[in-house]
Order: C-alpha cells, then sequence, then structure tokens
C-alpha cells in the first residue's frame, strides 16, 4: 500500500473534503438556481432590473455555496465516526475499566 493512500493520509482526507464541498456546492446551484427561476420574494425581478444585477447574483450564489459547502463538509465528518453508544459495544476505554 503508497503511503498516499493510507486511510489517514492527508491526501485521503483532503479528498474526502472536497468531494463534499462539490455536492455541496451542486446543491446551492440548484437551490439558487430555483430561487431565481420561482422568482422567491421577487428576487429575479430585483436582479434582472439592477444596473449592478450581476454582483448582487455573484453574492448570493457566493453566500449559498459557503453555506452549503460548509454544511455538507460538517455532515460528511459527522458521519465518518463508528462508534456506538450502546453500553455492550466493546472498545479500548471499557477494556481499561475491567483491569
Amino acid at each position: 500500500m503508497k503511503p498516499s493512500q493510507n486511510p489517514g493520509s492527508a491526501t485521503v482526507l483532503v479528498r474526502f473534503m472536497l468531494g463534499h464541498l462539490f455536492y455541496g456546492s451542486v446543491g446551492a446551484v440548484i437551490f439558487g438556481g430555483l430561487i431565481l427561476y420561482f422568482d422567491v420574494s421577487g428576487i429575479w425581478t430585483l436582479l434582472s432590473q439592477s444596473r449592478d444585477g450581476f454582483i448582487f447574483g455573484f453574492l448570493l450564489f457566493f453566500g449559498l455555496i459557503i453555506t452549503f459547502g460548509a454544511v455538507s463538509m460538517g455532515w460528511g465528518v459527522m458521519t465518518l465516526g463508528g462508534f456506538s453508544d450502546n453500553d455492550r459495544y466493546r472498545d479500548e476505554r471499557r477494556e481499561s475499566d475491567d483491569g
């Protein structure tokens, strides 16, 4: 096994986080597109009639991508562990108590 393919290596972890960031970004773009398509609160109307609509649209999508990407990465990190809160689960903490 190559050192870069070790499950705890930095390359694997960075790829894992970037994958989750990508999926969160795709969700943000879809959500932002639906907001504009359905003209929620008149956002598309305001963007299309404003002289600076491009800047406002960029800020809308930038904020959505940051938010959805962070939530997706957080979800990925929180679901990494396989530890169980079951009392019958044997782990190193329980073994040290048994002496």
